[in-house]
């Protein structure tokens, strides 16, 4: 077992520990079925929000709870030890869990494509320029980590050539205006921030021309909910409700604007103006919940070539629309 994953694993534990979350089986009293939800809360995932904020998971009959974790390789691990049912992290490394045995299901999409940017402070105007440097992109293994891997191998430096920084996703906009590092991972949603604190884009997937030329593709259903392939195969049911609870999330988010989602979910985002955010986001954010074959295909690809996977694992293997176009064809779409 790689070292990352083992680091993974014992961090998972300890999560675990406090968050008191131990048992992966639902409970169900006289109306609901109890299911727990990890996550990092991200604007990725508006359309599970929204769903929440709707009512919706209630009217099927599940009671949620929220698990946050600092990143999507710790709520995954803990998913699949036993701390939660459902889990809303990247796709990479769920691909790379798969190949080392961890067997998941991955059943709704909630964007189309990926919205990543790499930024470097106003001093750094190249990859290149990074040998030597402090940067952030989340812990090893994660979908941030890989997509800057990715761009240091492509600029001819390797994973040795930079110093990593361990820190939250929130201080890394201000790491990099105080100079602390000099070049960082960021949601697309920052571009506004970025661009105000003078920041140099290295790398922008949110520009469809990069997107295409990094990935070879437009589509990219990075962001998505995992089930436990054994959870899938003994709650068919429970992940159906789950589903069509967030296809009528995302029914009800195409037919309203950009102010009127964003004031539904800000109770999720505590202290931050959600307008620009959805604005931004908008484009991205999935309306059906479908994982394309060619959007597999493009991070499968971009797997195999940094290494994450060392063999194809196949879109039939581990995505399961099953459950979204049961839910679609529930609401006559």
């Amino acid at each position: 077992m790689k070292k990352s994953i083992i680091i993974v694993l014992m961090i998972c534990l300890i999560a675990g520990i406090f968050t008191g979350c131990t048992s992966k089986e639902v409970s169900k009293d006289s109306e609901f079925t109890k299911i727990v939800i990890s996550e990092m809360r991200g604007e990725s995932w508006i359309p599970v929000y929204a769903a929440e904020m709707l009512g919706y998971f209630k009217e099927e009959g599940l009671d949620t709870e929220w698990v946050v974790f600092k990143d999507g390789p710790i709520a995954f691990q803990g998913m699949h030890a036993g701390d939660s049912q459902f889990c809303m992290l990247s796709t990479e490394p769920v691909l790379r869990a798969s190949e080392e045995g961890l067997e998941s299901k991955i059943v709704i999409s909630t964007v189309k494509n990926k919205q990543y940017i790499f930024a470097g402070n106003s001093e750094i105007t190249s990859v290149e320029q990074l040998k030597g440097k402090a940067i952030f992109a989340g812990m090893p293994g994660s979908a941030p980590y890989s997509f800057v891997l990715s761009a240091l191998e492509e600029a001819g430096l390797s994973e040795n050539d930079v110093e990593w920084i361990n820190m939250e996703y929130g201080a890394a906009l201000a790491a990099l205006e105080q100079g602390s590092i000099s070049a960082s991972f960021f949601d697309g949603i920052h571009i506004n921030e970025l661009k105000n604190l003078n920041a140099n884009i290295l790398i922008n997937t949110s520009d469809p021309a990069q997107h295409e030329a990094l990935y070879g593709s437009k589509y990219y259903e990075s962001q998505m909910v995992t089930v436990t392939k054994e959870f899938a195969e003994k709650n068919p049911e429970t992940v159906q409700k789950f589903v069509n609870a967030v296809i009528k999330a995302m029914a009800w988010q195409s037919e309203h604007t950009d102010e009127e989602l964003a004031k539904l979910v800000s109770p999720m985002f505590e202290d931050r103006d959600l307008v620009e955010i959805v604005g931004i986001l908008r484009g991205a954010l999935s309306n059906d919940g479908f994982f394309s074959e060619e959007g597999y295909n493009a991070i499968e690809d971009f797997c195999l070539e940094q290494g994450i996977i060392k063999n194809p694992i196949g879109y039939e293997n581990i995505i399961d629309m099953s459950y979204v176009n049961n839910a679609r064809k529930a609401l006559g779409k």
